[in-house]
């Protein structure tokens, strides 16, 4: 957000870096070591580099963007000291200027994942393009990139056009998984190689559903193991911030969501710590009471982007579609199986089927910036699919202030979103 101030950070992390000799200070004695001409890039060693970069401003984006939208879906509550607005109420289409970084940085993982592909079949020939694993997995993240921009915006742009449906993502990623599909499948059968075909099944799964192409995506979610996940890269390097505030600080807490009463959910794993005198934490607010998130508990816990889990109960989702209730119990246990769960037993009343449903996805993918779309879906479908939780809440973001400033193309302009929810 432009208005959550991490200028501590900044003074912490120059805290760690060591100090330079006083006589280099004082005589600018640096050798800069130069910019990568864009030249350099067109050989075949610099591909692994290319993708690696992809990968980074991926996570990236998941890294600038999350906390909004785990706030925006109720994933979490707010109770820190940060101003976000009044996006934990649920309202922010009318604040494009507050959605200027994250839209940066969702369309920047895009771009660069396309670019990069247009790069390296400039390097490859068509034969070796066809069948090189780094394509694969360049399709791959292209593809998420794509389907996350698609679930979280109202309308998108590509390459400063016009402002378009958000369902354009979700062609481009479904596109993008095949192709990943396809080019794996050609460089081989290692574990590397099957991980990412797991991983492109499992998002093309999602966005077909997304697109209404409900069965094709139980086809392909079937061909995604329920032990399988494929994550995001955060590292030393790049830090999963959520982390930071939820453990280091205390921005966030469960104490406002959904969950805070919710205590045997293995999938929803959270503590509610106390201080020497055995009074509850509070939150960087200094009034709510701090309930502690336990699924990252590390500087660089990854976040899944897609896995089995995920896969079962989007099957089962298209089961419970189809008034097929024992099949979606089925699916919806095979997924509570992962984490070893007791079965449950579907009710044959829509009403409360699918609030077993919605609760059952909500949990598996808990903490991975999903509930946001699913609230959007379901309320455009109305009862007894709709949540709800949704009402008088904005369900996705709108095209930024500074990408509506400065491409002309775009029709939403800034001050209110008049085109969104299209």
């Amino acid at each position: 957000m432009s208005t959550k101030t991490k200028w501590y950070r900044l003074v912490a992390l120059a805290a760690l870096m060591p100090l330079a000799a006083c006589s280099d200070v004082l005589s600018l004695n640096v050798e800069a070591p130069g910019r990568i001409a864009d030249s350099d890039l067109n050989n075949a060693d610099a591909i692994p580099g290319i993708v690696a970069g992809m990968s980074y401003d991926l996570t990236g984006a998941v890294n600038s963007s999350f906390e909004s939208i785990f706030l925006a879906g109720g994933e979490i509550g707010h109770g820190g000291s940060y101003d976000f607005g009044a996006i934990p109420l649920g309202k922010f289409m009318t604040v494009p200027e507050d959605w200027n970084g994250e839209y940066s940085s969702m369309s920047q993982a895009r771009w660069v994942a396309e670019a990069g592909l247009r790069r390296i079949a400039e390097i490859l020939d068509p034969a070796q393009f066809e069948k090189d694993p780094n394509v694969a997995k360049a399709y791959l993240l292209g593809g998420l990139a794509n389907r996350w921009m698609g679930e979280v915006q109202c309308r998108v742009t590509v390459d400063g056009g016009p402002d378009l449906p958000h369902t354009e993502d979700f062609a481009r990623a479904d596109s993008m998984f095949t192709r990943a599909i396809q080019v794996a499948t050609a460089a081989g059968s290692s574990t590397a190689l099957t991980n990412i075909v797991n991983a492109a099944y499992g998002g093309r799964a999602s966005v077909r559903a997304w697109m209404g192409m409900w069965d094709q995506a139980v086809v392909d979610a079937a061909k995604v193991p329920t032990s399988f996940a494929w994550y995001t890269t955060f590292s030393t390097a790049l830090q999963n911030d959520f982390w930071y505030e939820t453990n280091t600080r205390h921005e966030f807490s469960l104490y406002n969501s959904m969950w805070a009463t919710v205590t045997d959910d293995p999938r929803v794993v959270w503590d509610a710590p106390v201080d020497a005198k055995g009074q509850p934490l509070k939150g960087q607010d200094g009034q709510t009471i701090f309930y502690h998130q336990d699924k990252y508990n590390t500087l660089d816990a990854q976040l899944a982007l897609t896995h089995g889990a995920e896969m079962r109960v989007l099957q089962a989702e298209a089961a419970l579609r189809n008034n097929d209730y024992a099949g979606a119990e089925g699916y919806l246990n095979e997924a509570r199986a992962k984490w070893n769960m007791a079965p449950l037993t579907l009710s044959t009343v829509p009403a409360e089927a699918w609030a077993t449903l919605r609760y059952e996805r909500y949990a598996t993918l808990w903490l991975e910036g999903r509930r946001l779309w699913d609230m959007r879906r379901w309320k455009a479908e109305g009862a007894p699919m709709e949540d709800p939780f949704d009402q008088g809440r904005d369900l996705c973001f709108p095209i930024s202030r500074n990408e509506a400033l400065a491409n002309l193309n775009v029709s939403s302009q800034w001050g209110g979103c008049t085109t969104c929810g299209s």
